[in-house]
């Protein structure tokens, strides 16, 4: 299994001085870091392309392609959730919600193949995100619903599981995610989450590792060693990055403590 970790000039300068092993750099879908990126190191693309608000309404399908042939791109991913706005003709159902996220991912999928896309799970409620979410969009058996009936894979982020199962009142992380449709997994996203919530009752993430946090992360590689997950492709660490959003959290010593221990992990599958 590929190792990759997010792009940031902290990660890049550990990288040039051997203090981290990176298959790929993943970098958001910014045309010019992507060239920039690409001229020193292999990489791969994490698109924002989200299953609400008419957000796969006017793709770029030309760069997609051009990611796919000029880059280690070897899925498109979205994101999936929903509002109570998109279902305006329809009451909030499961099945509403698997109808809509099906149709709206169908053009993607007839243009590119259903096999080269992945969904992956986001976080409920995200507040500093997306707001007005749709609880349905963290019910494992929806998930599942849709990734059988598109036929496309799953992006598992671990740290979004954890918090939809907080956020849903859920109590048992390791059954959620083996709730999950598992047996499409093509790539897998660890990252920290902070152990005490902020005002709004959320735990964020896209922060270092806590020991919670490596228990689980080792625990769902032991899932992927026995095959009851189905091994990804690429293990991501998503720490780090660029803009104000993350130039706060790219602590070149998190990284270099804990981006060793993930690429064994990696590799150890």
């Amino acid at each position: 299994m590929k190792f990759a970790i997010n792009y940031s000039p902290q990660a890049e300068k550990l990288w040039r001085e051997g203090q981290i092993q990176v298959d790929l750099f993943k970098c958001p879908d910014w045309p010019e870091l992507v060239k920039e990126v690409s001229a020193i190191h292999k990489l791969y693309v994490h698109c924002s392309l989200i299953t609400w608000r008419g957000g796969l309404d006017n793709i770029d399908c030309d760069l997609l392609q051009r990611w796919l042939d000029q880059t280690e791109t070897r899925v498109i991913n979205t994101h999936f959730a929903l509002a109570q706005s998109d279902l305006a003709e329809s009451s909030v159902s499961p099945e509403a919600v698997v109808e809509h996220t099906s149709r709206v991912l169908s053009p993607l999928c007839e243009r590119f193949g259903a096999e080269n896309i992945v969904i992956e799970n986001i976080p409920y409620p995200e507040s500093g995100w997306i707001d007005a979410l749709l609880q349905e969009v963290a019910d494992p058996a929806v998930i599942s619903e849709v990734v059988r009936r598109t036929g496309c894979g799953l992006l598992l982020d671990i740290a979004h599981a954890v918090r939809a199962c907080e956020g849903t009142g859920r109590k048992d992380i390791k059954a959620y995610l083996n709730a999950l449709p598992v047996q499409a997994l093509r790539e897998l996203h660890v990252v920290g989450i902070l152990p005490e919530p902020d005002e709004d009752g959320i735990r964020h993430d896209h922060f270092a590792l806590t020991d919670e946090d490596w228990a689980l992360t080792e625990w769902a590689l032991a899932q992927i060693r026995t095959e009851a997950w189905r091994k990804p492709d690429t293990l991501a660490f998503e720490y780090g990055g660029l803009g104000k959003r993350f130039a706060w959290r790219s602590d070149a010593a998190v990284i270099a403590a804990q981006a060793p221990r993930l690429y064994q992990l990696a590799k150890s599958v």
